[in-house]
């Protein structure tokens, strides 16, 4: 019996042994995680060139997966749990508001901006916009361009009014249109139709448009983007205005989801392969701060006025 006995123990003991190893050589707590995993992050579709340097540097996970904001109130990209997400402010404030009205947690934390640039305008030089009287676009005033869309049919580049991205650009045209005394719920739904209907072909996001006004003559009369990504235009027959007296910013932000620790992510942004992958999206990397946080909730009004 008591051979019997040492013999159970040790064959206990052989297994914490090996599970003890096994943890060692793979990093394991015993748990389903590993401690030296890479942070999963997602990026929204435009701006996968920011993860996908991260990834080829080895600061996250192999393969990002995309993320955009309809599907963002889930902090999970296929059965994955993520640990971040790259995208534009607001959007984690507008995916948090649509997780409250699923009746679900909020999923997105702290945010912090990895690049912005103000908004601004690019035409094509020769063709002069249809704007509505007494306006013109030097300087930009947003008043004009969102009238010229909804008055005039003038071809405005803004994206869909539903991603990430278009929602920060359409921000200061959709304020333009808030009523005297309303807010953005009383914005007109046909106004803000009206603009994305306004182009001769599909909305798309900035860097699809950005060409689309180059090698498509009459798509797009006037493209609105941030002005670092504008400025890449000067020499190919676009004239570009930025720098307005209402100046509104886009920005690059990486959010965590609840409770997840991507400080390492955060600090990796700055190295120079992001930084160029930033510039590439039209932004100066380093640079920027969260929009009011009131804006989640206006753009959340906007968004479902052209969904509606």
């Amino acid at each position: 019996m008591r051979q019997r006995i040492l013999a159970i123990v040790g064959a206990i003991a052989l297994v914490v042994v090996a599970l003890v190893v096994r943890g060692i050589v793979t990093g394991s707590d015993g748990a389903s995680g590993t401690s030296d995993a890479k942070p999963i992050v997602a990026c929204t579709s435009d701006l996968m060139a920011v993860c996908q340097a991260l990834a080829d540097s080895g600061d996250i996970a192999a393969n990002p997966p995309t993320l955009d904001l309809a599907r963002a109130a889930i902090a999970t990209v296929d059965n994955r749990p993520l640990d971040g997400w790259i995208t534009w402010d607001p959007a984690p404030g507008i995916a948090n508001l649509d997780a409250e009205a699923g009746g679900k947690t909020r999923p997105w934390s702290t945010a912090q901006a990895l690049g912005t640039s103000p908004l601004g305008i690019a035409t094509l030089i020769g063709i002069q916009p249809v704007l509505p009287s007494g306006c013109s676009l030097s300087p930009v005033v947003w008043d004009c361009i969102a009238r010229a869309a909804v008055e005039e049919q003038t071809p405005v580049g803004i994206g869909t009014g539903t991603t990430a991205g278009s929602l920060a650009r359409l921000y200061p045209l959709a304020q333009a249109l808030v009523p005297k005394g309303g807010d953005f719920r009383d914005i007109a739904a046909a106004d803000l139709k009206a603009i994305i209907d306004s182009p001769n072909v599909a909305q798309a996001d900035f860097p699809n448009q950005a060409k689309t006004l180059v090698t498509q003559r009459g798509a797009l009369d006037i493209l609105v983007g941030p002005s670092a990504g504008l400025n890449a235009l000067r020499g190919t027959r676009t004239a570009v205005a930025g720098g307005t007296a209402e100046a509104v910013n886009a920005t690059v932000v990486l959010v965590s989801r609840d409770g997840a620790n991507i400080g390492s992510v955060a600090k990796a942004a700055t190295s120079d392969t992001t930084a160029q992958a930033l510039r590439g999206t039209g932004v100066v990397p380093g640079t920027g701060r969260l929009a009011p946080e009131g804006r989640a909730g206006e753009l959340y009004a906007v968004r479902d006025k052209v969904d509606s």
